[in-house]
């Protein structure tokens, strides 16, 4: 019997640990380092504490000496910065950036990239990260800090100015990365990299609200004056006048498709589960998810690309009993079909994380969003779009290729597998003993043919370690359906479980989550996919309780 075969990467669990930097500033000689008039020394203890929020948080992508070279570097693009080099992207000067440059970086994200927002940090953590990030880089020791430019008050808007910026456009060369109509296909686009060597995609203007440098006029003036460090977006100071500038910002701000899109909401939110009586559906439309509200989950992609997918809408109840959610994203096509190696599944997970032996230390208890971390495992939900054809039934790859000839084996007993003039098609066990295929005969889900679910039940404690759970402990329910562009997918498990390898829920109670999509069009894959940061998922009490 021919059994697919799983496409998995299997990456070393890196050790994340930093020695304390040799350079520490003089107690009472540190930068002053908040805006609005707040100040904060530079010690031993805050970058102590910015050590080990780094390790916690940082380091799995940036890398333990910050060189961007991180266990999960090499599944992002854009890649993580190096922050020994000295050269940051966004910043309010033409050199190093401020205190504030980096302090506004970590609260805020960069769009279009892996960065996310980290304003779930206190104040006090954020600047104990920007004061040891600045350690991780000698330029900062030996270069003076950066002025910021002056970013005067914007001109009015009017025809005649986006005339002159439009004149600006093409005399300052921004068509030749960018594309006579903004969307990043100018005729130098696809020869474009950073300093570091990396293939760099031109912004494509025609997307609203998503500038790595902010996407306001100002942000935009901003930009044109100082450049984008270490990529060939250069800094026009000088070469334009105020006026060219706010012109030059303006119409590339007229270039969005759809300039009056909704903001995205915050990264990190809340997502209520509402109690409703009696069984709770597998069915995505079944009257009973009228009854819980939508909560918006903004979405990463990590492996940046012309199509993303930027959000998941998400609804869960419960019944005191059994806990489900619905998932919600657009997605024009359908992607079923693995039986190939060029083929990709659409997918979707949940995950949230179980209960640590260990103590979580500075920082939010949580461990890493990105699949856990060593002492902070994570329990994920996977529901595959081709398992859940399977349920209808079970396909293999002669279901591709119905031409392929299969001889018959003594083993089996019968006809080859897949043949429509046997009983293989209602049931793929009849003729076949699962000790001759290996696979199957393991245990291992992927190869089993008879599927009691469209979802995986699997652990992780980071990169590389994704396991799944035993058949016995399976028991995460889903249904996924596809209508008109959108997936609707329903997973569904009882709220304490006996496994000590499942998260557990108890109505009441808050616990964190987070989100993935694939896209199999993209060619989403493993790492290859859109996250989202930690939420926080709060069990509604059943009335009178």
């Amino acid at each position: 019997m021919i059994r697919r075969i799983f496409r998995g990467t299997i990456v070393a669990v890196m050790a994340l640990t930093i020695a304390v930097p040799a350079w520490v500033p003089e107690d009472g000689q540190g930068a002053e380092m908040a805006p609005h008039g707040k100040k904060a020394q530079v010690n031993r203890e805050v970058l102590a504490q910015g050590r080990t929020l780094y390790e916690k948080k940082c380091a799995v992508c940036h890398g333990t000496d910050g060189r961007g070279d991180g266990s999960a570097a090499y599944l992002l693009y854009p890649k993580p910065r190096d922050f020994n080099s000295g050269a940051f992207k966004i910043r309010a000067t033409t050199t190093l950036p401020t205190d504030d440059d980096l302090f506004r970086t970590i609260t805020n994200g960069i769009q279009g990239t892996s960065m996310p927002s980290w304003a779930s940090l206190t104040d006090q953590e954020r600047w104990a990260l920007v004061a040891y990030v600045k350690s991780l880089s000698p330029v900062f020791k030996t270069q003076p800090a950066g002025q910021p430019v002056a970013i005067p008050e914007p001109i009015q808007r009017t025809p005649r100015l986006l005339a002159l910026g439009k004149k600006f456009y093409t005399e300052a060369g921004c068509f030749d990365c960018h594309g006579t109509s903004g969307k990043g296909d100018g005729p130098a686009a696809a020869t474009l990299k950073d300093e570091w060597g990396y293939p760099i995609v031109p912004y494509d203007f025609t997307i609203p609200g998503k500038m790595k440098g902010g996407s306001t006029v100002k942000d935009i003036y901003r930009t044109l004056q100082v450049g984008v460090g270490g990529t060939p977006m250069p800094s026009y100071e000088g070469a334009l006048t105020e006026e060219e500038t706010w012109a030059l910002a303006y119409y590339t701000l007229s270039l969005a498709q759809n300039a009056a899109k909704e903001a995205m909401p915050k990264e990190s939110g809340t997502i209520r589960t509402w109690f409703v009586p009696g069984n709770l559906p597998l069915d995505p439309l079944a009257p009973a998810w009228a009854k819980a509200p939508p909560t918006v989950v903004p979405l990463r992609t990590l492996w940046i690309r012309a199509k993303t997918i930027d959000q998941v809408t998400v609804k869960s109840i419960h019944n005191g009993k059994q806990i489900a959610f619905l998932l919600e994203w657009d997605d024009a096509l359908v992607d079923q079909e693995v039986l190939r190696s060029e083929d990709f599944r659409d997918a979707a997970a949940i995950q949230f994380p179980v209960k640590s032996k260990k103590p979580r230390g500075t920082g939010n208890p949580e461990p890493s969003f990105t699949m856990g971390e060593k002492g902070g495992p994570v329990n994920i939900w996977h529901w595959k779009a081709d398992w859940e054809a399977d349920l209808q039934r079970y396909r293999d790859v002669q279901d591709r290729y119905t031409g392929m000839a299969v001889d018959r084996y003594v083993i089996n007993g019968g006809a080859p597998p897949g043949s429509p003039t046997t009983a293989q098609v209602k049931d793929p066990t009849s003729t076949h003993d699962p000790t001759y295929l290996a696979g199957w005969g393991a245990g291992n889900l992927l190869s089993n043919p008879l599927r009691r679910s469209s979802v995986e039940d699997l652990n992780a404690i980071g990169f590389g370690t994704l396991t799944s759970q035993p058949s016995e402990d399976q028991n995460v329910q889903g249904r996924g359906i596809w209508k008109e562009g959108t997936w609707l997918v329903v997973m569904v498990r009882e709220t304490r479980s006996k496994s000590d390898r499942d998260s557990q829920f108890i109505p009441g109670q808050s616990l964190p989550v987070a989100f993935a999509i694939w896209d199999g069009a993209q060619g989403d894959r493993d790492g290859q996919k859109a996250v989202s940061v930690w939420q926080r998922v709060e069990l509604e009490k059943a009335a009178g309780k």
